[in-house]
């Protein structure tokens, strides 16, 4: 979430992060920004959401290639906060600026192919693909004579909630009583009440009830979604030789806690039954926890890395109306206002780590943890470390720095305590987390990967 220039910093804790991504062989990140300027805009997509509109200066995706990134994915839930002019104008940019990427597209096809990047070692390919965006950010395909929709390479998610016996007589009665719904059989057999809200009726939308003798949300990926994304890593793992999965998700089964949805895990193990080699999520701008699968590494939440919203300059009318300005006086408005921007708050949202992962031919060895922290101290203290401003609402300056010895504790223990419950053990040295894995017989050039 990039806005501001970081090319005159010298300080040694932000070029020791530089010097990690610069000194891999290859080196992937997410862009969760919108790259363009007024004369590649529109207007703002969307009105519906409290949310911020992620846009920054074309001349940022130079900086972060000149950091030493290579490979970078642009499926997420802030693609089409301005439309296809903003979508299309983000892939030109990163494109402009040396980046293979990959995850939206002029349509669906496009959206969904896999980048390739090549490297002293090997091709790399990456998918990228977006869980929780609205109907109209998702890529479409040209049919009758009609353009396909640009957007981003969906994988929707399916929803359904188990409730007791007597809840389901309370639904029922409900959906018969107020017209809105039905019984009906579902894919298992099992009875099911479906609910479809007036609200939602120009919608396929239903909210989707199973008799049961608990409670609980249950997720699953979208057959077709999840079929069409397979296809893409099964042709990247057949004209590359390491294959990359990064999926943006925004959607959890209730709050987002420390664990990841059921569809997510669903669509990380399918992926790498597919071919793909590291599955990468992230969305929840926290860490989760760490798996290894069949050998090859899952990371179900990377964190932020970059954090500086805040400082999105290029704000719409629909921003300070969704956050309930006074937008009668929207000619003294100002990106300054507070607030803008959601989750400054959240405790994990300041602290991360940089993913360092060693293979010898095609067999990973080691992952390395780096900790780093974007101006706030590791939960509970968030103390403000690095700040922007002098107003009342204090900023956060927001680029990744190395963690001191305390800070890198901190985010290092919440990654072990997530990762055991998967089967991964993560050891402490040094102020670095590392995962070391069994060896097996190279069969490519060794390399490293961040």
């Amino acid at each position: 979430m990039i806005s501001r220039p970081f090319s005159k910093y010298e300080e040694p804790e932000f070029l020791a992060v530089l010097d990690l991504l610069r000194g891999s062989d290859l080196t992937y990140a997410h862009l969760e920004m919108n790259f363009g300027g007024a004369d590649d805009l529109d207007h703002a997509s969307r009105g519906d959401w409290t949310a911020s509109y992620m846009i920054a200066e074309p001349e940022l995706a130079r900086e972060l290639r000149s950091a030493g990134i290579d490979l970078i994915s642009l499926a997420h839930n802030h693609s089409f906060d301005f439309g296809a002019p903003g979508l299309l104008s983000t892939i030109r940019h990163c494109r402009e600026a040396g980046f293979a990427c990959a995850g939206t597209g002029v349509d669906l096809e496009a959206a969904r192919d896999p980048a390739y990047c090549e490297t002293r070692k090997g091709r790399v390919a990456l998918v990228s693909a977006s869980s929780g965006n609205k109907a109209y950010e998702w890529a479409g395909h040209p049919k009758a004579g009609l353009r396909g929709r640009p957007g981003v390479n969906p994988l929707r998610v399916a929803m359904k909630y188990e409730v007791d016996a007597e809840t389901a007589g309370q639904l029922q009665r409900l959906a018969k009583d107020l017209g809105i719904g039905c019984r009906r059989s579902g894919a298992d057999g099992r009875d099911e009440i479906a609910l479809n809200f007036p609200g939602d009726q120009s919608t396929r939308t239903s909210a989707v009830f199973v008799p049961s003798d608990r409670f609980k949300v249950h997720s699953e990926c979208h057959r077709r979604d999840l079929e069409g994304n397979l296809r893409s890593i099964d042709e990247a793992a057949s004209m590359a030789d390491l294959v990359m999965v990064a999926h943006h998700f925004n959607v959890s089964e209730g709050p987002r806690g420390d664990k990841p949805p059921a569809f997510a895990r669903e669509f990380a193990h399918a992926a790498i039954d597919a071919g793909a080699d590291i599955y990468i999520g992230h969305g929840w701008h926290k860490t989760l926890g760490i798996e290894i699968y069949r050998g090859k590494p899952i990371f179900y939440g990377v964190g932020n890395f970059f954090a500086q919203s805040e400082f999105v300059h290029r704000v719409p009318y629909d921003s300070y109306e969704a956050w309930d300005h006074d937008v009668d006086r929207l000619s003294t408005l100002t990106p300054a206002a507070y607030p803008l921007h959601p989750g400054m708050e959240l405790a994990a949202w300041w602290s991360s780590a940089v993913f360092s992962l060693t293979y010898e031919g095609d067999a990973l060895r080691e992952i390395r943890l780096h900790p780093v922290e974007m101006g706030r101290s590791a939960p509970p203290e968030l103390a403000i470390t690095r700040r922007t401003g002098k107003g009342a609402h204090v900023l956060t300056e927001g680029r990744p720095f190395i963690a001191d010895p305390a800070n890198a504790e901190a985010v290092l223990t919440r990654l072990k305590s997530l990762s055991e419950p998967l089967g991964t053990r993560i050891d402490i040295e040094d102020g670095i987390g590392v995962i070391r894995l069994e060896p097996h017989p190279p069969s490519l050039a060794s390399g490293t990967t961040t």
